[in-house]
């Protein structure tokens, strides 16, 4: 594992393994922070799966640093880490926008020579499908009516002012990356991809999710669960197995 600061600025461990035979590594959503996976990160345990999240700049104790400009960039400089990480298989998932960033990263990977096992894709919209619903240049009442409706943030916090003045900026950079991202047609991966969509999830529906798969040369699967665009944080077991069943599957085909 690589030890660098700059690395450990990125790359957080949210669960070890005493045996690990992979890597899962959690892109967090719009506004969102690596450790808005380590309760879904303990349902692991014993699964031979260590599980990491990524800390995006400009939230928590990376406050003081820029944003970053767009998906690409962030992708550009995660991707770069993960190349260095060749010890075990890795994973990939991501959230919303985290899902974008996975795929980019995904695609860097893989043109460095050290592909992910697989691609977990959760509550967003295919890349190549665009939805600027320009909600980063909304004023603040609307901006926190969107908050309210995704769910993730409790209404107390969406109350707090001090909580809200540090993570709006963030949040509304993130925005921006997010919805003015778009693949061209034609972008793809090789490594298997899998979506998992809330039912209820305002943001993306199963035609949006399903062309997921033009986005993949490799495995496709898109599996719906109970819940909205949160689904997994309240019942994420269907996930979990979905993403242990594919290490295995992925390290048998391999051995």
């Amino acid at each position: 594992m690589a030890t660098t600061g700059n690395f450990a600025l990125w790359i957080r461990q949210l669960a070890s393994a005493e045996n690990p035979r992979a890597r899962l590594i959690c892109f967090p959503h719009a506004g969102g922070s690596a450790n808005f996976y380590f309760q879904f990160a303990r349902g692991f345990g014993g699964l031979g799966l260590e599980v990491h999240g990524v800390q995006y700049p400009g939230r928590q104790d990376r406050r003081h640093e820029p944003f970053r400009d767009s998906i690409e960039e962030l992708a550009d400089e995660i991707g770069e880490l993960m190349g260095e990480w060749k010890d075990l298989p890795v994973v990939l998932l991501g959230n919303s926008m985290g899902a974008l960033v996975a795929f980019e990263v995904a695609r860097r990977m893989e043109a460095m020579g050290n592909p992910p096992l697989s691609l977990f894709a959760c509550g967003r919209v295919a890349p190549t499908l665009r939805k600027d619903e320009q909600t980063h240049l909304k004023g603040k009442d609307a901006f926190l009516k969107e908050m309210s409706l995704l769910g993730g943030m409790g209404n107390e916090l969406l109350q707090d002012e001090e909580i809200l003045d540090l993570i709006l900026p963030p949040m509304r950079a993130d925005y921006r990356m997010a919805e003015t991202y778009c693949a061209a047609p034609g972008t793809q991966v090789s490594v298997p991809v899998h979506v998992h969509i809330g039912r209820t999830d305002p943001k993306v529906n199963e035609p949006e999710a399903a062309q997921w798969r033009l986005s993949t040369t490799g495995e496709f699967s898109l599996d719906t669960h109970e819940g909205g665009h949160f689904f997994f944080t309240e019942n994420g077991d269907r996930l979990t197995d979905a993403v242990s069943s594919s290490v295995r599957d992925a390290l048998a085909a391999k051995a």
